[in-house]
């Protein structure tokens, strides 16, 4: 195994969730300047701030203000289409679709929402040459970006380096390449809220919908240390006796809170499960690394210290009138389905309230943080 020092950071999905990501990215650049990470792993949102950061070379003293500046000046129109004629089609399309069976000959709906201005701002933000140069001269390593193949269902890691590294496993499998803005839009492609992007003749969403391990890219690519940001509490904190037996049978639930449900299980507890798994195995590894060919792998997982759905319901009544109507279609005020709305309310108001959220967890936690990055 090389001896060149590989610290991984691993940024997961969560849509508009992103920005507190970048809060903690900003207070980590703006304090600890020599922090730095040769792999830069990212899918979903996640893969939008590894993005920024690639292009500044990994430089987090660089990259990390910048990525939050964008985040924090973010609104909906640079994401997608908000415009009530654009939404007006979609709906049509998809009334279409279900009343007819898809016989009427017109396009059949594949989205929500239209997300053709956020190639524009990808575009801005991401600079493919400065990535390759970062590479070739050794400021990065590896820079990975997961999208889901949608015929296979396979996740796919996309990895440029310049050393190659390839796997292939039960509906995983890697491929080198040079990362582009389409493999940035794949990844984060949410399905149904997005529509889907090719790559290679190959249709693609969202990286986080089949990655049941997001550090193992991390950790196949050789890195010593991962830390990795999260986008939701820690699930042990998360307020609610979900012990105790209602006393009254419990609400249908909206189409809002079963998409909030499937998007919290695609975002969040592949990361939380992968990450104690990762940290179960470190505790026997001294005793078992060498002789198993192992190593150990340390890790560190931060995570909002308050609920993100319970913010972006501050935040409501910012959003453009029709994405307002079209949420409380989908029954967006009710209980937990506020969560759906944490992930699509691309509003500077809630973003910048991310963005803080962030940069304060991470100043709470600089201790821990410091410790972490300390050469061994």
């Amino acid at each position: 195994m090389s001896t060149e020092k590989n610290w991984a950071l691993v940024l997961t999905g969560g849509g508009a969730r992103g920005a507190y990501q970048a809060g903690v990215l900003k207070y980590i650049g703006e304090h600890m300047p020599e922090a730095h990470f040769e792999t830069l792993v990212g899918s979903s949102a996640g893969a939008i701030n590894v993005a920024g950061l690639a292009t500044a070379g990994g430089n987090l003293q660089l990259g990390g203000p910048r990525i939050a500046e964008i985040w924090a000046g973010l609104n909906m129109r640079q994401v997608f289409r908000t415009d009530v004629f654009s939404l007006a089609k979609i709906a049509v399309q998809w009334m279409t679709s279900l009343a007819v069976g898809g016989v009427s000959g017109r396009p059949a709906a594949h989205s929500l929402v239209d997300s053709a201005p956020l190639r524009k701002l990808l575009d801005e933000l991401y600079q493919p040459a400065l990535v390759a140069q970062a590479i070739e001269e050794g400021k990065l390593r590896n820079v990975v970006v997961s999208a889901t193949e949608v015929h296979s269902g396979s996740s796919v890691t996309f990895i440029q380096s310049k050393i190659p590294k390839i796997w292939e496993r039960a509906r995983r499998r890697a491929e080198m390449t040079e990362l582009t803005v389409e493999h940035i839009m794949a990844s984060a492609a949410i399905p149904l809220l997005f529509p889907s992007v090719v790559i290679n003749n190959r249709q693609y969403v969202d990286g986080c919908i089949r990655s049941t391990t997001p550090l193992g890219p991390a950790t196949r690519l050789g890195a010593t240390k991962i830390l990795s940001i999260g986008v939701r509490q820690y699930y042990m904190r998360e307020a609610g006796n979900f012990f105790r037996v209602p006393t009254e049978p419990e609400p249908k639930p909206t189409p809002a809170q079963l998409g909030a449900l499937v998007l919290n299980s695609l975002f969040n507890e592949a990361l939380d499960a992968d990450a104690e798994h990762l940290e179960r195995l470190n505790s026997i590894l001294p005793e078992t690394s060498e002789s198993h060919g192992m190593r150990k792998v340390d890790v560190l997982v931060l995570r909002p210290s308050e609920d993100l759905g319970e913010i972006a319901t501050r935040f409501r009544d910012r959003a453009p009138s029709a994405v307002r109507f079209m949420l409380r279609g989908l029954g967006s005020e009710a209980g937990r389905s506020s969560d759906i709305l944490s992930y699509l309310l691309f509003v500077p108001e809630y973003l910048q309230a991310l963005v803080d959220l962030g940069y304060r967890d991470a100043r709470e936690e600089d201790g821990r943080i410091r410790a972490f990055l300390r050469e061994e």
